[in-house]
This record gives structure tokens, C-alpha cells and sequence, in this order.
């Protein structure tokens, strides 16, 4: 995940000479200079990335040092990301200057970590050690999005799946004039190839331009992909609300792109009331379609009792469909997540979950 969202910070803890006070207050400050063809948008994006891996850094030595943290023996990775769990940005100062004829951004980040629900986080670590954390940490939530688009550009149809060296001057240039026509879905697929940098020089205005075109005329892929710009502020400002609008937009028409990412919008308390119920019956739809990422989502919901009530045999069924559909990392972390489930089931649990598995995939997931 780029400039994306609130992140809720952590947790903290008691060395055992020093007491830390409930708020952990962070600041990082990072300048850039623009080049000649740099958008003061992606000045914003690399000043805003620099500022968080800083504080990330200030952040993990802070919760490296408690006592409780050194009791669960994480490695710097771990509490890296356990630290991007438990921020919360409080602030953003942006200041504009020149300096030799070239504009410079500075931007400054004051970021907090809450050492109440860093205890929280940790007694459910404490809980089920094998389940992966309540929130999304902000860099599993971006590969998560990278996800959803690439997957979401190649359900489209159109756009090829492939390097951008592969995509011809001439398909683009249909793509160009049919877009000018006013053809939605051609307005969508060069809206993607410019927020990838596919055939064209990669241009988050121009893929904002060209899917809000789209969005307008009702195209439901167009509307979750610009409300997936305003989830990231990527070619607009970030706006949790209207990410979620678009996304609200696409989902009425059934996009299980828009259910999924709704869901996660919803879980996470991001442009809208945190709603674990919402959460769960958003993902529901995607699932339902069988979309990999919701199925997993929803094995996490049953493992943690979130949204629902807490049902191991629920969980290892959902787990155990998405697997399969999942490759690498995804599939592996899915696949250690049922095993984690199963070690708190009966095997009579685990047989009855793998019927359940078994018949919601000859239902094509409904009803499940």
C-alpha cells in the first residue's frame, strides 16, 4: 500500500525501571526535490512514503524496547509491521519552496501509538499466536490492492496481462480513439495502462482522468478502480468517503471487486464507522463469487469471532477454498492460517470441515 490510510497505532508496554506513558507521540520530516516532469501529486506520495518508514522505524525501536514485546521474541520485521498495526497518523504539514530554480516539497508526519491497544494486540497474539494480526498492516494491505487491480484489469478483458514492452503504439491507439469516442470500457482499460505504466509512461492523472470518465457513465469496473485512486490518493487527493462511494457505486451493480474492497473498508473503520458486521456480510458477496482474497477474509472472521461468532470448523472451510485458488505467499499464508485453525479442532471438526469445503465448491460457493 503508497499514501494510503489511517493506521492504527500500537500498543505499549512497561520496561521494568521505566513506566511508558499511555501515547506515544512520533514526528518524521522528509523534503523533495521536483524534476522537471515530476507532478507535485508524486512529490506528496514519496515525501508522505519517506515519512512513514521513518516513523515505522522510531516506532519499532519504541516497542522493541517493552518488556512485553521481548516476551513474544519477534523478529525486526515482525515488529516493523506490528508497529504499522497500532500507528495512527495524527497530522500532515505540507510547506512548497524553491531552491535553485527547482521546487522542493517538505512534508512533516506526526504519527501516535496508543500503548492501550498495544496490550490489546498483544493479548490476542497471546490468544492465537498462529492467526495473522487483527489489522492489516499497511504493507500487506497495499500488496492486497496491487492484488485486487491486477486481477480486476485482467477480469476486465482487454487490457493483456503482460510487461508494458509487450503492449503494441497501436493498441494503445485504438484503445486512445475509442476512449475518445466515449466508449467506457475503452476509457477504463487506458485508465489502467496509465495507473501501471503499461504501453504509456506511468501517469496517475491520466488514469484518474480517463476512469472518472468511465465511473461517470456507470462502467462498474471504472467506479471501484477511481475509487481504488481515492483509497490510495493516487492522481486525487486521498478521500476514504468517496473511495467508499465508488466502491458502493460498483457493488450495487454486483462488482466483487467493490464487495471485497468495501469489506475491507468497513472492517478497517476507513471513511466510514468501523462495522465488523458490515465487514463480514460485504465479503460474503465476494466470496460468493469466489473471489480467493474474500474467502480468506472471511476465514479470518470466523477464526477471530469478528463480525460473527467465533466457529473454528467455518473458518478451516473458508480457509480451505481459498487456498487452492491462491499463489505464492498469498496461498502459503493461507494455507498456515487453516493449519493454525486446526490446531485448536477436534479431527472430527477438521473432517466435518473439509465436507463443508467440499460441498460449498460444488455450490459454487452459494450458500455456503
Amino acid at each position: 500500500m503508497r499514501a494510503l490510510f489511517v493506521i492504527i497505532l500500537l500498543t505499549a508496554l512497561v520496561l521494568p525501571t521505566v513506566a511508558f506513558a499511555e501515547i506515544q507521540t512520533f514526528t518524521a520530516t522528509h523534503t523533495y526535490i521536483l524534476g522537471d516532469h515530476d507532478s507535485k501529486d508524486e512529490a506528496r506520495q514519496r515525501c508522505l512514503l519517506e515519512a512513514k518508514r521513518n516513523i515505522l522505524e522510531q516506532a519499532g525501536v519504541y516497542i522493541e524496547s517493552a518488556s512485553e514485546v521481548k516476551n513474544f521474541d519477534l523478529t525486526k520485521d515482525k515488529i516493523t509491521s506490528f508497529a504499522a498495526a497500532v500507528m495512527q497518523v495524527k497530522d500532515t504539514k505540507e510547506d512548497v519552496s524553491f531552491q535553485q530554480e527547482h521546487m522542493t516539497m517538505t512534508l512533516k508526519l506526526t504519527a501516535q501509538v496508543d500503548l492501550a491497544e498495544v496490550r490489546k494486540q498483544l493479548a490476542a497474539r497471546q490468544l492465537d499466536a498462529g492467526v495473522r494480526d487483527t489489522v492489516t498492516t499497511q504493507q500487506e494491505r497495499l500488496k492486497y490492492l496491487e492484488a485486487q487491480l491486477e486481477a480486476m484489469q485482467q477480469a476486465l478483458g482487454r487490457v493483456p496481462a503482460s510487461p508494458s514492452s509487450n503492449i503494441s503504439p497501436a493498441f494503445v491507439q485504438t484503445l486512445r480513439t475509442r476512449a475518445a469516442q466515449g466508449d467506457a470500457e475503452a476509457q477504463t482499460n487506458l485508465g489502467l495502462l496509465y495507473y501501471n505504466g503499461q504501453g504509456v509512461p506511468q501517469d496517475y492523472v491520466q488514469a484518474a482522468k480517463w476512469l472518472e470518465k468511465a465511473a461517470v457513465e456507470g462502467f462498474a469496473g471504472a467506479q471501484v478502480a477511481f475509487g481504488l485512486l481515492y483509497d490510495e490518493g493516487k492522481g486525487v487527493p486521498q478521500d476514504y468517503t468517496r473511495a467508499r462511494q465508488w466502491y458502493e457505486k460498483a457493488a450495487a451493480q454486483g462488482n466483487v471487486w467493490a464487495q471485497g474492497m468495501l469489506g475491507l473498508l468497513y472492517y478497517e473503520g476507513r471513511g466510514i464507522s468501523k462495522d465488523d458486521t458490515q465487514a463480514r456480510q460485504w465479503t460474503e458477496k465476494a466470496a460468493a463469487q469466489g473471489n480467493a482474497a474474500a474467502q480468506g477474509m472471511l476465514g479470518f472472521l470466523y477464526a477471530r469471532g469478528q463480525g460473527v461468532s467465533q466457529n473454528n470448523v467455518m473458518a478451516y472451510m473458508w480457509y480451505s477454498l481459498a487456498a487452492p485458488q491462491m499463489t505464492g505467499e498469498d496461498q502459503k499464508s493461507a494455507a498456515n492460517s487453516r493449519e493454525a485453525v486446526a490446531r485448536r479442532m477436534t479431527p472430527a471438526q477438521i473432517a466435518e470441515g473439509q465436507r463443508l469445503a467440499q460441498q460449498c465448491q460444488s455450490r459454487q460457493f452459494k450458500g455456503c
